[in-house]
């Protein structure tokens, strides 16, 4: 067993960490502050780099390594996550790899040739559109419907709390796979994985005021009679239900990656600060009370990244051979990885806020943009915490453990 990356792992980090401490740190504050999404120059650089070809097999134009793909994006979203705290960066980046791997492994032929290539360049957004009015944890309570029609599926329902509205809309171009009820008999097996391309008719959207990663929009969709071609389903008819929690494993890897990747930031930014502040003519580090602390926190994030780094192994075993591991045993993997990393960035940040005193509470440390940032992934985006509970506890427990059973 080698937890070792490979020389060729080091040298894509290695690279990624100096572009992104050249391009994208520098104009963190900035992008947080912009109304109108993140800056063509970095989604391009970032294109530049492979970044969003990673997932992408290389004859849609991407640089998918061969069974590693998410292990080279968990160390793509941890880079770009240190250079870019707010999170809106390395999340636009990893719904874009995350969900662009579903379109490569399960799209038909002619919806790869069309979105693939547009998101290995940087020209094309994918996101991913579930959660609705009634809620988002119970999926399979989901109220939008699909309809098979003439060679088309026609949709209608609501969808709220979708990350890049704006990004497919009005800034760039893209459009969000979305889970819709085509089989209301069925359950949860009657739901099928669509991709809706933005600007059909009948697709309308607004957007909300969110709280951190400013760059990044959050809104919803509302879709009355939308006819969306059936190329653009994903997979079978009626297996929506099992493609998205697929997609859902993926995502959630990346997520913890972006939070281990600004908590490790963070983290960094206290040591500095408590080796040089001083208080009572010594360090601020002498006082136990503070290393202490940076001790723990400093653990507690290495075992993480390394469990982490298990997860993205384990992932990419399984895409390779279905067999390495069933779809449950991975979510429990996962879900141990979403349950922590999220909650411990945030008390990173906020310990390291503390540390900084008064300076930490102003918008001057770049602190308190990763606070904000790193809610969103506490709260519930990709499965809050106490969903990614009850999957751990449904696969270390049993059934017996589901309260909806």
């Amino acid at each position: 067993m080698d937890f070792r990356y490979t020389t060729e792992q080091e040298l894509f980090r290695d690279t990624l960490r100096k572009f992104c401490a050249e391009n994208i740190e520098p104009i963190s504050r900035e992008i947080d502050e912009k109304e109108d999404g993140i800056p063509d120059e970095i989604i391009k650089g970032l294109a530049a780099q492979g970044v969003f070809g990673l997932t992408i097999p290389e004859q849609y134009g991407g640089t998918a390594p061969e069974g590693e793909e998410l292990t080279y994006a968990n160390i793509a979203i941890h880079e770009i996550a240190r250079a870019e705290m707010s999170m809106a960066v390395p999340v636009y980046t990893l719904l874009c790899i995350g969900w662009g791997l579903l379109i490569a492994k399960y799209g038909t032929e002619q919806l790869k040739q069309e979105v693939l290539p547009k998101v290995a360049a940087g020209d094309y957004f994918v996101g991913i559109s579930t959660t609705e009015p009634g809620g988002g944890s119970d999926i399979a309570n989901i109220q939008t419907s699909g309809e098979f029609k003439d060679g088309k599926i026609v949709i209608n329902g609501e969808k709220v709390y979708i990350s890049g509205v704006l990004e497919a809309y009005e800034q760039r171009d893209g459009g969000h796979i979305t889970l819709v009820r085509t089989d209301p008999e069925a359950g949860h097996k009657g739901f099928t994985f669509v991709f809706i391309p933005a600007g059909l008719p009948g697709v309308t959207y607004t957007t909300f005021d969110d709280m951190g990663r400013m760059a990044l929009s959050t809104g919803g969709f509302t879709y009355q009679d939308v006819e969306v071609p059936e190329y653009c389903i994903l997979g079978e008819p009626n297996r929506g239900f099992y493609i998205n929690m697929e997609g859902f494993n993926l995502a959630r890897i990346l997520v913890a990656s972006a939070c281990v990747g600004m908590a490790e930031k963070a983290l960094e930014i206290s040591r500095e600060y408590v080796s040089q502040r001083t208080m009572f003519g010594k360090p601020l580090a002498k006082y136990e009370g503070i290393s202490f602390e940076i001790a723990e926190d400093h653990g507690k994030l290495e075992q993480i990244k390394l469990y982490l780094q298990y997860a993205a192994w384990a992932a990419d075993m399984t895409y390779k051979e279905p067999d390495f591991m069933t779809p449950r045993q991975l979510s429990r993997i996962v879900s141990i990885c979403k349950m922590d990393a999220p909650i411990l960035a945030a008390d990173i940040a906020r310990h390291t806020m503390m540390h900084h005193g008064a300076f930490g509470f102003t918008r001057d440390c770049p602190i308190e943009r990763g606070l904000r940032g790193v809610m969103s992934y506490v709260v519930g985006a990709e499965g809050g915490h106490n969903i990614q509970k009850l999957i751990i506890a449904r696969e270390y427990i049993g059934d017996v453990a589901v309260p909806y059973r």
